[in-house]
């Protein structure tokens, strides 16, 4: 038996396909001095920073060697190698550098080792390709074939199978959902906590309440700044030990919801690009790293709109959503009037919305917010069909503080609106 390492290209195609490409650091930073170096790649996300190495590896072996043993062995083998490599980076980094970056950033880091591992029979033909294992490790495998440093809980290797990675980021499609699993999947480890398989391990993760408890902590933030008067009951019973068919459930549905919002949001994308106004790289990342129910939430008060009665359809309306992934992001949400000559036509909403982001801004003084969206969501008639199609448009400001006249000429207008 003999070992080739494979092209690199395997990971590069997974980093492509998926949000980890908008958050992957250039060459010039990952050598930054500040940041651990070696890693294969580096992706920085809003509140976490994730150093991956790669073990891509082809065996080639006679087809009566392989069996289960042997592919055991040979998984050995391929983390082995990830786990004295990391070793080696770890300890080649100042620890000092170490410690300073993740106080001073305010960032979690994560340490991820991915293998891939395939075969080439000995009596294959030169053209044919390998064959890829599937696999996964399970805690029992790091207990009792390799075993991980688990002293220090923030130098930890996590290791996944590259199958296994591809699955998790396309159910965690978000960086935010991502960082919390592999906080979940990391304290699973150095509890000594027993796992069969770390597929096994993410449907828990999704079903328990550590995937509700950071919309919790943000909507405890909002009431003790008296934005909203209670959290939502179904994040309370979603967390509750007797209601995990209610948890599943929901979890269903934010995954619904989720897959129709990226459908809306690609179109969005899309859209803009083709008229040749494309949407800023600041504004796209922030919607990117949202959390999964916030975009549930979003798509909840979309798909209310065919609840509305015939006025507001007529009219258009406005509702409010936060996010439930930081403190701090409020979203406007705009239904478009059916009436041209509403104020909250498509058209009127397009050509006043910096004004109204302002007027939304001097809105959310007490305490100002970080980010501010505007989301137009427009409902057509399909040409083909009775059925209709959702269009979105989303424009962006910063938070700011406004000066005390500036507030007072903001009230005085929304009194006037009020009256009119």
């Amino acid at each position: 038996m003999d070992t080739q390492h494979a092209s690199p290209s395997l990971w590069q195609q997974m980093i492509h396909q998926s949000f980890l490409s908008l958050y992957e650091l250039p060459a010039d930073k990952t050598t930054n001095p500040e940041q651990f170096q070696g890693y294969d790649f580096v992706f920085e996300f809003s509140s976490a920073i994730i150093y991956l190495i790669v073990n891509d590896v082809v065996m080639r072996a006679s087809r009566q060697k392989v069996d289960s043993a042997q592919v055991r062995e040979w998984r050995k083998e391929v983390v082995n190698q990830l786990i004295k490599r990391h070793a080696q980076l770890y300890l080649k980094n100042d620890k000092s550098m170490a410690e300073s970056n993740t106080s001073t950033a305010g960032k979690d880091v994560y340490f991820i080792g991915l293998t891939s591992l395939s075969v080439m029979h000995q009596d294959d033909k030169p053209q044919a390709s390998p064959h890829t294992v599937d696999y996964e490790y399970g805690s029992q495998f790091f207990a009792e074939d390799c075993v991980l440093d688990l002293d220090d809980e923030q130098s930890v290797l996590q290791v996944f199978s590259h199958q296994n990675f591809v699955d998790i980021i396309s159910q965690l499609v978000t960086p935010s959902d991502l960082s919390a699993f592999l906080d979940f999947h990391r304290s699973q480890l150095t509890g000594f906590e027993s796992f069969q398989d770390e597929s096994t391990l993410l449907t828990q993760f999704l079903q328990s309440p550590d995937f509700h408890q950071r919309a919790i902590r943000v909507q405890e933030q909002l009431i003790d700044n008296q934005l909203i008067d209670q959290i939502e009951q179904r994040l309370l019973k979603a967390t509750e030990p007797d209601q995990a068919v209610f948890a599943k459930a929901l979890m269903a549905e934010i995954q619904k919801n989720t897959r129709m919002w990226y459908k809306l949001f690609n179109s969005l994308i899309k859209n803009y690009y083709e008229a040749g106004q494309p949407l800023p790289k600041e504004p796209v990342d922030i919607l990117v790293d949202e959390s999964m129910y916030t975009y549930a939430c979003l798509v909840e008060k979309i798909l209310a709109y065919k609840t509305m009665d015939q006025d507001s359809r007529w009219n258009g309306y406005v509702c409010h959503e936060h996010s439930y992934h930081v403190f701090g992001r409020h979203y406007l949400m705009v239904f478009y009037a059916q009436d041209d000559n509403s104020s909250l036509s498509a058209d009127k909403v397009r050509t006043s919305q910096q004004d109204l982001l302002l007027e939304l801004n001097a809105q959310m003084q007490d305490p100002v917010m970080d980010d501010l969206f505007l989301i137009g969501v427009e409902f057509r008639p399909c040409d083909d069909s009775v059925n209709t199609e959702v269009y979105l448009d989303a424009f962006y400001q910063k938070g700011s503080v406004i000066d005390a006249n500036t507030q007072r000429l903001y009230e005085r207008l929304a009194q006037l609106q009020a009256q009119l």
